[in-house]
């Protein structure tokens, strides 16, 4: 200890504070963005949007015929 109550050597209080805001301005945006992202999720589900890449990227989708679909299983 250096005698003011510190853990590390050289720091001032200004330089810890002003270390910790950066710290926590970097949570804040990391949480921002999280929010934003389950948003993007969110949106894209409810507008049917996993629905439709799912069904896209199926082999065997709705419009095949029964012998395509036959092939397919048989195939796999």
């Amino acid at each position: 200890m250096n005698g003011r109550g510190h853990g590390r050597r050289g720091r001032g209080a200004a330089e810890d504070r002003g270390q910790a805001t950066v710290e926590q301005a970097v949570v804040l945006f990391a949480l921002l963005a999280l929010v934003v992202a389950l948003g993007a999720v969110w949106r894209a589900g409810t507008s049917g949007t996993f629905a439709r890449l799912a069904e896209a990227a199926a082999s065997h989708g709705a419009g095949a015929t029964t012998l395509a679909q036959v092939q397919d299983v048989l195939l796999y």
